[in-house]
């Protein structure tokens, strides 16, 4: 028969071995941005006619994808900055669904012209605490000319619920985050957080009406 002690030494090894890897994410984050450029690739390599329910569906699938490794609200309370705390939370969501609108009118304006491109990740580094990490990747695509030219990506994830999310991507020097917080920023204290809301919505509809920029630009 074993000892209490026995016991218990044998209850607090089992729970060193379990503990650990049940708090282990899914994915590494390396593994996230592969497997989801994978499945973006495929999703628009599949032709569809623009305005038809085939494309509708392509879109909800690709929609759906990104929802899958791209935090919206982070994006978007990050991007608003000190401006995010002084909105409601009808205002927050209002906005949140806004800038998600644009990302991914312009994503798969864009993107699906370039849809034969390769994907290189080069390094991935996670913070001590397990909460943080980065993923740095080389994106190489055949121009009009047939040159390949290639840039430099920082994917920025952090750990949600056991799953790592991007929040940010910097496209070499150039960070999304970033960048849409100058734009926002200066719209607001030029004229007003309504303003910046109008701002958007007409955006939103010129991207949608096939005027695709790389950047949002107000």
């Amino acid at each position: 028969m074993k000892t209490p002690a026995r016991l218990s030494t044998i209850a607090l090894v089992t729970g060193l071995l379990v503990l650990p890897s049940a708090a282990l994410p899914a994915q590494s984050p390396r593994q996230v941005i592969h497997d989801g450029s994978e499945q973006v690739r495929a999703i628009l390599k599949k032709k569809a006619k623009k305005g038809s329910s085939a494309e509708q569906r392509q879109k909800d699938r690709l929609k759906k994808v990104i929802d899958g490794f791209l935090d919206y609200c982070e994006l978007a309370r990050r991007s608003l900055g000190p401006h995010w705390k002084e909105r409601t939370d009808d205002e927050r969501k209002e906005f949140t669904d806004l800038l998600r609108e644009l990302i991914e009118a312009s994503y798969t304006g864009s993107i699906r012209k370039k849809v034969d491109y390769t994907l290189e990740i080069e390094e991935e580094e996670i913070a001590e605490d397990g909460s943080k990490a980065d993923v740095f990747a080389v994106a190489s695509a055949k121009n009009s000319r047939g040159k390949t030219v290639s840039e430099d990506l920082t994917f920025h994830l952090y750990l949600k619920e056991r799953t790592w999310m991007i929040w940010d991507v910097e496209f070499g020097d150039v960070s999304l985050v970033r960048h849409y917080r100058g734009e926002f920023n200066r719209k607001i204290k030029k004229e007003s957080y309504a303003a910046l809301i109008q701002v958007m919505k007409k955006k939103l509809e010129e991207v949608r009406g096939g005027k695709v920029e790389k950047k949002i630009k107000l």
